[in-house]
């Protein structure tokens, strides 16, 4: 255990002289809670290939497995990543879990010379921890993985350095932990009762696993141990349910363009941040030997405490050949009082990591706290100009500021992460993922609402940019959000929206004259990654390998690019069907099938009124609003139970999670604090 002991600073932020510090050797665990005997031979192998692919890396991440190697770590990466915490600046608190794995490994190691760990434990000293320590930043608390990276950085700190005052919040190290522990149970509560707002996210789902696994192998309270555990048990069962071959394949309440776009052979869609993670934890995807800096791969290769279960890895072999899987992730914000979840300040945490600070429930509480902490709203909720015109805006309607926002909601609820029921059906030769009926006709952030995936390239989907996407930059996630209705291999997609008071349509208009005119629509379908493409009427298909895709566009199209497929305006109907050499024999069998299916569509007010002949499933129903027919047959849309398999049966809003597959189970109690793994 480090115990700092503060020199005489000159400056009260930062200083040339650095905490002295003395170390004990000593530090142990005071009770061994997961033993590596559970790990399958196959997640020991894989953490030490990742370790051992750490070896000589010089990015920051992959330090703290050169020290659990035994090997000298690049003392300048570590120094360099310093000034982020000193200044305050956004996503310190991912190198902050970077660095406390470093300190935590090195006790029993001893790798590190005492300079630089002297620069480590100075900014520690000096770092901030939470919003409402004093000092301006520039950083972002309040989206579901800051959340728990923030809390994990200031329990462990503290649990470091429990006696001695830390310069920006005047609290010590026991104070910290004690602020911290019931944040830390609160969110690791939330993700077992109502899933993850920024479900699927193949970019954050990485940062969450690095803070559990953190919390999993240092922290000192058994409950948090294993409640992070068992989060992170459910975070690997919603790979085995939603990985296909490479991919991530599934819709994401975050993600990125770079993520999702591949521009050709040379320039495919870059790795997904988990696909790392996933690989070690269950053994699915593939590893890059160059992929040495990863902040959740890393934390589980060097893991001596967490092992996931082996029948999460036996699940997702499984469930590679076919799967057909509902689950729900988050609430609607209306929801709230049914899970007694209040719009004051003691649970707004909960809404913001689903970025509702706009909604009527929770605008006056979040300018409250803005006001109150004296936060700059860029980190939250946008610029100031946005709250001042929303502010005059009510007042020249004479609304109150909840009740206008509501005429705004494509706007101002579109944002939030509200419940997402997700459906996903596999083949050995594709898949078809999405969230059902979610939001349709609101402007999104970063959102990916579908994806048809027959390889780690050869994947297709959906978009309608324009309005508030992330900086505004991005083209392919976020923006209008569809109507997508989907069962088993045949989506139904459909574009529109309702009209907004006159500001909102200016608003959209000035969003397209100043950052780019995006009044269209497009399905990104790399043509570079498909075997063969053909073109009929209005249809497109594609073939790789085995598997087989159709896109059919009401309105006409034409190729921007050797990937893009775009389309006028921001209404549209999109049907998209899947097959293959198991269900339809040769590809031309495939076209020629599709070719003939009659396909009526009625144009409504909002939306359509669609009728398609599949030829897999009969005759498919849908419009704007109601169900989605099958022959006959209403298709459950949702609302879905937490998760709806062959392997799980969970009610949603509950906090015991059962999971089995042929002699094996587990079981993830949170009410008694159990995680059960049973092999008959």
């Amino acid at each position: 255990i480090f115990i700092l002991v503060p020199l005489e600073a000159k400056d009260p932020l930062r200083s040339n002289d650095l905490w002295e510090y003395s170390m004990r050797t000593d530090f142990n665990r005071t009770f061994n809670l997961f033993e590596l005997f559970n790990a399958t031979v196959g997640f020991k192998q894989r953490q030490d290939i990742y370790r051992n692919g750490c070896k000589f890396s010089n990015n920051l991440n992959a330090q703290p497995a050169r020290v659990y190697l035994g090997e000298n770590v690049s003392e300048s990466s570590i120094s360099n990543s310093l000034d982020k915490i000193y200044n305050y600046e956004d996503c310190m608190d991912f190198r902050m879990n970077s660095l406390i794995r470093l300190l935590y490994i090195d006790v029993n190691r001893s790798i590190l010379g005492s300079s630089i760990k002297d620069q480590v434990c100075d900014a520690f000293g000096k770092g901030k921890y939470w919003y409402t320590e004093p000092s301006e930043d520039s950083a972002i608390f309040f989206t579901e993985n800051h959340q728990i990276l923030y809390h994990t950085a200031e329990y462990l700190v503290g649990q470091l350095f429990p006696n001695d005052t830390f310069t920006n919040s005047g609290m010590n190290g026991t104070e910290h932990v004690l602020h911290a522990r019931p944040l830390i149970i609160r969110w690791l509560d939330w993700r077992a009762q109502f899933g993850f707002a920024e479900w699927h996210s193949n970019v954050y789902i990485e940062e969450d696993i690095a803070a559990l696994v953190n919390l999993v192998d240092f922290a000192e309270d058994q409950e948090i141990v294993f409640k992070a555990a068992m989060v992170l048990d459910i975070i690997a069962f919603g790979f085995a349910m939603n990985y296909y071959g490479g991919r991530y394949a599934t819709t994401a309440g975050r993600t990125y363009d770079n993520k999702k776009v591949g521009t050709s052979e040379s320039s495919p869609a870059s790795r997904d941040s988990t696909a790392e993670p996933a690989w070690i934890m269950l053994g699915i995807g593939n590893h890059s030997s160059g992929d040495s800096g990863n902040l959740g791969a890393v934390a589980l290769a060097t893991s001596d405490h967490y092992a996931p279960p082996p029948i999460l890895e036996a699940i997702a072999a499984n469930a590679s050949l076919y799967n057909e899987h509902k689950e729900r992730n988050s609430i609607d914000v209306s929801e709230g009082p049914s899970y007694n979840l209040s719009y004051n300040e003691s649970d707004m945490m909960f809404w913001w990591g689903m970025q509702a600070y706009y909604m009527p429930q929770t605008i006056d509480e979040t300018l409250n706290i803005l006001d109150k902490y004296d936060i700059d709203p860029m980190t939250a909720c946008g610029p100031q100009i946005l709250i001042d015109f929303f502010k005059i805006s009510a007042t020249l309607h004479g609304l109150s500021l909840s009740d206008y926002i509501e005429t705004l909601k494509l706007f101002t609820q579109g944002v939030c992460l509200e419940s997402a029921n997700i459906y996903t059906y596999r083949t050995p030769h594709y898949q078809l993922s999405g969230a059902q009926d979610q939001q349709k006709g609101l402007n999104s952030f970063q959102e990916h609402i579908w994806q048809a995936t027959l390889d780690d390239n050869a994947f297709v989907y959906t978009n309608s940019p324009g309005g508030i996407t992330k900086d505004f930059e991005q083209l392919y996630v976020g923006g209008w959000k569809p109507r997508a209705t989907l069962y088993k291999n045949v989506g139904i997609i459909q574009y529109d929206r309702e009209m907004m008071p006159l500001e909102g349509e200016l608003l959209v208009f000035f969003l397209n004259l100043f950052m780019g005119f995006k009044f269209y629509q497009h399905a990104y379908f790399p043509r570079w990654a498909f075997d063969e493409v053909r073109y009929h009427d209005k249809w497109i298909f594609g073939a790789k390998g085995d598997g087989y895709i159709a896109l059919y566009s009401h309105e006409p199209t034409w190729w921007e690019s050797n990937y893009e497929l775009r389309v006028w305006g921001y209404k549209n109907l999109w049907i998209v069907e899947l097959g293959s050499v198991d269900e339809h024999g040769s590809f031309d069998q495939f076209v020629s099938a599709i070719r003939q299916a009659q396909v009526d569509v009625n144009s409504e007010a909002i939306g359509y009124e669609v009728s398609y002949e599949s030829p897999s499933q009969g005759v498919v129903s849908v419009a704007w609003d109601g169900p989605m027919n099958v022959n006959g047959t209403n298709i459950d849309l949702g609302p879905y139970p937490r998760f709806d398999t062959d392997f799980c049966q969970q009610e949603f809003g509950t906090k015991k999670t059962i999971i089995q597959h042929g002699n094996q189970s587990l079981e993830l109690d949170f009410y008694n604090i159990t995680r059960i793994f049973q092999q008959v």
